[in-house]
């Protein structure tokens, strides 16, 4: 037989530390109040968002057509713009191309039709003008802004839509030569058919080239393919410019003659003899019937296009009448400030045509008034559009409402620092108060 020492103590103590351990709520209060007190410390925030009014802009410019986004770029807004019309209570659909074109303000689901017909035709895209239009629409609505080029500082939200695809095209064409603009990452290398005849040519990166050819009145193609097509045909010709000419004037009927314009009523341009009496509603070119006096030319408004290419500094100029109508400036003034000549943002007022008709700058001037009035061009013809915009950061709507969560925290754990005083340490005390307060029997 072994001798032991007794289990009781160690039974005893087995059976303590299976005891219950008391929930002590106090401690859970404060550490909830710590834990609300360390939140609010970080500022939370809460962003509550759900369907409003919105304003949605849409880029339907020429560069909206390239296919470096399948199927291309414009066809992936309009995907975006669908989502965010159906889900939209009350909206406003603003096209922005050449012109600006509204739809709305109607529900947005009302409005997907109008995506259906949208073409990447437009030279440009006025994005800012666009915005304006739909915010008189709807004021106070978020305007949501889909495109391929940078997003203008006025709207809310901004959508980009532009892909990485290599481009060229021409940009411009006229008599004799043509050019052409890469938006590719390197040198191009390729064709240009004008006429029947092929041209090869070398465009650098993101610059330009040119190409002289023999036509006065070329037509141009790209021999090859690229992500977009708007731009890879021009042309350029030349019509008869219809001139209407009131009074008569041998030697001004001889220039319009070489210039191979035609006669009639209403005119592109009208020629007038006598002074100004009212301001032209259309271009109007008036010779005075007579003039007094002459004076040096000492200096001309050299802002006015039509002024490229003639010089009237030194010659001696008749001075006409004074204009009768308001609106009309000095062209051409003489040392002395005195006005040989006048111009109006709708007309030009200048000495009789016989006192011109020997002067180099006469025919110079009249073909730069009348000629660009007859050129014919076809074609995109539009840098800005042929350097394709390139891929930025989206701006996403912000939400409808922001609720700062820190002072909310802030309170309800005060609250409960509060009530944990009341309950354990207010009642507690009160109560040994009235129980050493009432007398014992």
């Amino acid at each position: 037989m072994r001798h032991t020492a007794g289990l009781w103590l160690w039974q005893k103590a087995v059976r303590k530390g299976r005891a219950r351990r008391r929930f002590d709520l106090r401690l859970v209060v404060l550490l909830f109040s710590a834990l609300l007190v360390t939140l609010a410390l970080t500022a939370p925030k809460v962003s509550l968002d759900w369907p409003g009014e919105l304003v949605l802009v849409l880029d339907v410019s020429a560069s909206m057509a390239a296919t470096d986004v399948n199927p291309s770029r414009l066809e992936r807004a309009k995907t975006l713009a669908r989502e965010y019309l159906a889900a939209s209570p009350r909206a406003v659909l603003a096209v922005a191309g050449n012109q600006v074109q509204t739809f709305g303000p109607a529900p947005g689901q009302n409005l997907l039709g109008h995506l259906e017909g949208l073409q990447p035709t437009a030279t440009s895209a006025n994005l800012r003008q666009a915005i304006v239009k739909g915010r008189a629409l709807l004021p106070g609505a978020r305007v949501l802004t889909i495109a391929d080029q940078a997003p203008p500082p006025e709207t809310d939200g901004y959508l980009n839509v532009a892909g990485n695809g290599a481009n060229v095209g021409i940009t411009a064409i006229g008599p004799g030569f043509v050019a052409l603009a890469n938006a590719g990452p390197g040198l191009w290398q390729g064709e240009v058919w004008v006429d029947g005849q092929r041209y090869a040519l070398e465009v650098p990166a993101g610059g330009f080239s040119s190409l002289e050819v023999p036509s006065s009145t070329p037509s141009a193609r790209i021999l090859s393919s690229d992500v977009l097509a708007l731009d890879n045909q021009a042309g350029f010709s030349r019509r008869l410019v219809r001139v209407e000419l009131s009074g008569r004037s041998p030697a001004l009927e001889r220039l319009l003659a070489l210039l191979g314009t035609s006669r009639g009523s209403p005119g592109e341009i009208a020629i007038e003899i006598g002074t100004p009496r009212r301001s032209p509603s259309r271009f109007t070119v008036f010779f005075a019937e007579q003039a007094s006096g002459q004076a040096l030319v000492f200096d001309v408004e050299r802002t006015l296009p039509y002024l490229r290419g003639v010089e009237l500094v030194g010659y001696n100029l008749p001075t006409p009448p004074r204009p009768a109508a308001p609106g009309w400036r000095p062209l051409a003034i003489s040392e002395t400030g005195q006005a040989l000549a006048w111009y109006h943002p709708n007309g030009l007022y200048l000495p009789p045509a016989e006192s011109l008709q020997n002067i180099p700058a006469f025919p110079v001037l009249v073909y730069n008034l009348i000629a660009p009035r007859g050129e014919q061009r076809s074609g995109l013809l539009n840098h800005d559009e042929t350097l394709l915009p390139r891929p930025s950061p989206n701006q996403p709507l912000p939400p409808m409402h922001t609720m700062q969560m820190a002072p909310w925290l802030a309170l309800l754990a005060a609250l409960l620092l509060v009530a944990e005083f009341y309950f354990f340490q207010y009642r507690i005390l009160r109560q040994r108060l009235e129980a050493q307060a009432t007398p014992t029997s």
